[in-house]
């Protein structure tokens, strides 16, 4: 029902032209032939391998649905764990980056790496008597991965027939413009700086300090943070606590102007101070505030069951023409309503509700996926909330999410 009261039939809840069944066979063919075309073009390549690997160490396979479940499992569990990079390895980068042995600069440099991952290894060291984290790319990532990068050019064609709203050339330009500034640790670290000098008096989050003059394109040092990784908590209080704060910083983030993409759950430490700590910036992307103030909108418009709120939004947000968003509300409101109402569990049960929900609804987002456009710079805010809702998702905690989203968006970190 929308905000007016007249009670909708399913066919008008997605327009008075929608498309024939067959019509929409053909599309969600065509969907899924491209979806494997882009998976053939990819294959293999380093880009791959590293997505998939972040796939592995985030998703909760019991958020998975039951019917995909399986294959999911199987195709993950083929992912290799990330190896550490012999130490003479590391100290050559760190050499090449600063002109002299990591020991003249260094007053302590552990070989065991204290963390791994597929682009890069974590060393712990002291500098000038202070604990500090040393980030250091691995070797021949970067070239690897530019030459993987114009494969956008061949994939985001693919689905092009399909929403033709959207600029394809402008999205593959997105896309190689944000995996470029993920390469460059110096980039991440100017990144970093600023969201630590912005939270450096905050008493619930906390972005480690930069050490810039040490910060190189393949280098990254930072002070040394101590606590939990989110992924690891086990009491419930401190479960819903940081799920909470990862909510006000993520969201948070798009009010200061910057967000942060990529929420992982080892990327996210809950001090013994109760503060949430939260490192790698690499993926991140400037926001300009008047989207933020229509995602605002947007979602009040959700809430309140405003057909017509929703569709000025989206209109003006370039994602459907304002018909067409008035629309959108009734599969929307279906698909997120257990998060609309208040008090709810955010877990893998949830998860997998929000995905049934969502296939249910597949005729009405079908009709509307020919009329939709995503503007490029909305893809890594995309990102973000896809990361954040993962993430949460394996912390199970209870909370009013639609009341914290709007006051993150509305307010920033200042609650």
């Amino acid at each position: 029902m929308f905000a007016g009261g007249r009670s909708e039939s399913p066919a008008a809840a997605i327009g008075e032209d929608a498309r024939p069944m067959a019509s929409q066979a053909d599309t969600r063919r065509r969907l899924r032939d491209a979806a494997l075309r882009a998976g053939e073009l990819v294959a293999g390549t380093t880009t791959a391998r590293l997505a998939l690997a972040a796939l592995a160490e985030t998703v909760d396979l019991q958020a998975v649905p039951e019917e995909v479940r399986g294959p999911v499992a199987a195709r993950l569990a083929r992912v290799p764990a990330p190896e550490p990079l012999p130490f003479d390895r590391v100290e050559r980068v760190l050499r090449d980056a600063w002109g002299k042995r990591a020991a003249a600069v260094l007053d302590d440099l552990r070989r065991e790496p204290a963390a791994v991952t597929p682009g890069a290894v974590v060393h712990r060291g002291v500098l000038d008597g202070r604990d500090v984290a040393v980030k250091v790319r691995r070797p021949g990532l970067a070239e690897a991965v530019r030459s993987d990068l114009g494969l956008a050019d061949a994939i985001v064609p693919l689905f092009g027939a399909l929403v033709p709203r959207v600029d394809v050339g402008a999205v593959a330009r997105e896309v190689r413009e944000r995996i470029l500034d993920e390469l460059d640790l110096e980039y991440e670290g100017s990144v970093q700086r600023s969201f630590a000098r912005a939270l450096r008096r905050h008493p619930d989050l906390h972005v480690p300090a930069v050490h810039g003059e040490l910060t190189h394109e393949a280098v990254l040092v930072t002070d040394w943070v101590e606590g939990v990784a989110v992924g690891d908590l086990s009491g419930k209080s401190e479960r819903l606590r940081a799920a909470e704060l990862l909510v006000r910083f993520h969201l948070g983030a798009a009010r200061f102007g910057t967000v942060h993409a990529d929420p992982h759950p080892r990327d996210a430490l809950l001090g013994a101070d109760g503060r949430l700590a939260v490192l790698d910036f690499g993926a991140t992307r400037r926001v300009e505030p008047a989207r933020v103030d229509l995602a605002v909108a947007a979602l009040d418009a959700l809430a309140a069951g405003d057909g017509r709120g929703l569709g000025s939004a989206l209109a003006s947000l370039g994602w459907l023409p304002e018909r067409d968003g008035a629309r959108a509300l009734a599969p929307a409101q279906d698909i997120f309503a257990p998060l609309l109402g208040g008090t709810a569990t955010l877990d893998a049960a949830a998860a997998r509700g929000l995905a049934r929900r969502a296939a249910a609804q597949e005729r009405a987002l079908l009709a509307l996926l020919p009329h939709a456009g995503v503007a490029p710079e909305d893809l890594w805010p995309l990102r973000m909330l896809g990361g954040l809702f993962t993430v949460l998702a394996r912390l199970g905690a209870r909370s009013d999410w639609l009341a914290l989203a709007r006051r993150a968006l509305a307010d920033g970190w200042n609650q």
